[in-house]
């Protein structure tokens, strides 16, 4: 297997978690172009690994499946675009199987001990102890102010780097 392959293999899916995680906690949003690579890095890397079309379609269909249950809870509010998208995306990655489930109920987890830890914080008024200026920096206000949105992006890449196995992807 060539050097530039193991590389990509290794690196590439875990660098794009950590994007979506600090790119969420500090900006409360998701870029598209992560989505897109996150998403245009699956098909090369199956397709120079030499996936055979049915076992790509599968993968696929999983991104589908997530991506269509995603923008539902998208429509009802439940969370944002980038968060449907990225979802999609990994389930790419991780395709119709075992992965995939494990995947979103550890999102599920972490989602919801993030959103615990949230409330415990914005619970405890500690933006009326921080100095003015902290309080007007986006990122610091997405924590300690209570009308605004979770950056559930923070739990998918979580879960995403754990269940993530460059072993699936070398062998």
């Amino acid at each position: 297997m060539d050097n530039f392959l193991i590389i990509f293999i290794k690196y590439f899916f875990p660098a794009l978690m950590v994007g979506i995680i600090l790119y969420d906690f500090f900006m409360m949003i998701i870029p598209n172009g992560l989505n897109i690579l996150l998403f245009f890095g699956f098909l090369g890397l199956a397709l120079m690994n030499g996936l055979s079309v049915e076992i790509i379609g599968w993968h696929l269909l999983a991104a589908f499946v997530t991506l269509a249950a995603g923008f539902t809870a998208f429509a009802f509010n439940l969370f944002g675009g980038g968060d449907a998208k990225s979802i999609a995306a990994i389930a790419a990655w991780f395709g119709w199987n075992v992965e995939t489930l494990m995947f979103l109920l550890l999102t599920a987890v972490f989602g919801g001990v993030f959103a615990v830890v949230l409330i415990f914080i914005r619970s405890r008024n500690i933006g009326d102890m921080l100095p003015i200026k902290f309080s007007s920096i986006k990122w610091v206000a997405s924590i300690i102010t209570p009308e605004m949105r979770m950056p559930y992006g923070v739990a998918i890449g979580a879960a995403g780097l754990i269940i993530y196995s460059p072993k699936v992807w070398l062998t």
